[in-house]
């Protein structure tokens, strides 16, 4: 199981940690075709979601757009919402 490094930012990587260990999703960090990191939901008719490495202008709307498509997903976050 690959699981993300410091190739992601902090917040990014707490996220992606959560979601490769503990809700099934899995994780490649792009190396081998060149792209972005990719986070791949448990459910495999759900598309991949790419993670940007290096934020643009508003950091903060980016993650929270980002969480968003993770919840979309089927992945829970933060993780107090799994009550």
């Amino acid at each position: 199981m690959d699981l993300p490094g410091r190739e992601l930012p902090k917040e990014y990587r707490e996220v992606a940690e959560e979601l490769v260990s503990n809700q099934g999703w899995r994780y490649n960090d792009g190396s081998g075709r060149g792209g972005h990191p990719m986070l791949f939901p448990a459910d495999p008719s759900k598309r991949p979601i790419a993670i940007s490495t290096t934020p643009g202008g508003d950091k903060r709307r980016g993650f929270m757009n980002w969480l968003s498509q993770i919840r979309q997903a089927g992945g829970i976050w933060p993780i107090e919402r799994r009550k």
